[in-house]
Formats: C-alpha cells, sequence, structure tokens
C-alpha cells in the first residue's frame, strides 16, 4: 500500500484533513478559501443586503464590495465587523481581515451580458 492509501480513512473528516493538507502544498490553499468567502458573501448578507453590495474579489484577504450608494457604504462601515466575523465563523476559520467598498452600481441580478 502506498503512503497515501494508508492515510486515508473511510470517514469525511479524514478525507477532508488530507484534501486540505494537499491544497495546501499545492499553494492553493488561501486562494480556495478566499473563493470560498466570496460565495458565502451572499449567505451571510442576506439577499437584500447583498443587492445593494455585491462581491467583486477577494485579494489579500480583503472581500471588495460594490456597494450602490454612500448610504450602504456608510450602514456597511457601521456593521463591517459584525459582517466579517459572520463570514470567518461560517468559513470555519480566519479568511477575510478586511471588507473595501468599491462605489459602483451593482450589476442587476439575473441579466445575462451575452445576449
Amino acid at each position: 500500500m502506498s503512503e497515501i492509501d494508508d492515510r486515508l480513512e473511510p470517514n469525511a473528516e479524514a478525507v477532508g484533513a488530507l484534501l486540505k493538507s494537499v491544497l495546501s502544498d499545492l499553494g492553493v490553499d488561501d486562494k480556495l478559501q478566499e473563493c470560498r468567502a466570496l460565495l458565502a458573501w451572499e449567505e451571510v448578507a442576506g439577499e437584500s443586503l447583498a443587492v445593494q453590495a455585491q462581491a467583486l474579489g477577494v485579494h489579500r484577504g480583503k472581500l471588495q464590495l460594490a456597494v450602490s450608494s454612500a448610504v450602504w457604504r456608510t450602514h456597511l462601515s457601521f456593521s463591517k465587523q459584525q459582517l466579517l466575523d459572520r463570514i470567518n465563523q461560517r468559513l470555519g476559520e480566519k479568511v477575510l481581515k478586511d471588507l473595501v467598498f468599491v462605489s459602483r452600481r451593482p450589476a442587476e441580478r439575473g441579466r445575462r451580458n451575452d445576449r
């Protein structure tokens, strides 16, 4: 049996730990976590807030959000730490260290660019 076969156990926790180790060895673990944070934004923020502040991307632990107005930017500023804590809790580790608000009208939902 190979070393990998020895390390595999028939439970999800062991497979998850192995996968995390392999991703880390490949140097993509951080990027994967950032992608998970990006996807978690709408769930954590809730649908009505996510419409006003859409996730654009993550760079060096900072989630960039397209915010529709100065009013929403101010509202988000007051909730920033709570939102960060909720996202990181959802991910099971501290992935994000900041939220960055970009003044830009979020894209319309359901609109397709290929029409």
